[in-house]
């Protein structure tokens, strides 16, 4: 998969209301256990915890793919408009 299409798919993924409501209900859910545990259940707080920064990476990374694709636009852009200059001159 080119850095291009990986960015266009992250970009639908996130812009797809079913996804984005996967990921508000999970973290909305993993919340709500965690208010309801006990101050004594250390080992189920931290089990929520990290899956409370997995959901938050999974997401992070999906915008990095989306931001990788217009940085890679960028740079084919610049290297054409170079390639076009040399070619002038």
């Amino acid at each position: 998969m080119t850095p291009f299409e990986r960015a266009d798919e992250a970009a639908r993924l996130l812009k797809n209301p079913v996804l984005r409501d996967a990921f508000t209900g999970i973290r909305d859910n993993l919340i709500v256990t965690l208010e309801a545990t006990q101050i004594s259940d250390v080992e189920t707080q931290h089990e929520i915890a990290l899956m409370l920064q997995l959901l938050k990476r999974l997401n992070g990374q999906l915008l990095r793919y989306v931001e990788d694709g217009k940085l890679e636009t960028h740079r084919q852009k610049q290297a054409n408009f170079i390639e076009r200059l040399r070619e002038r001159f």
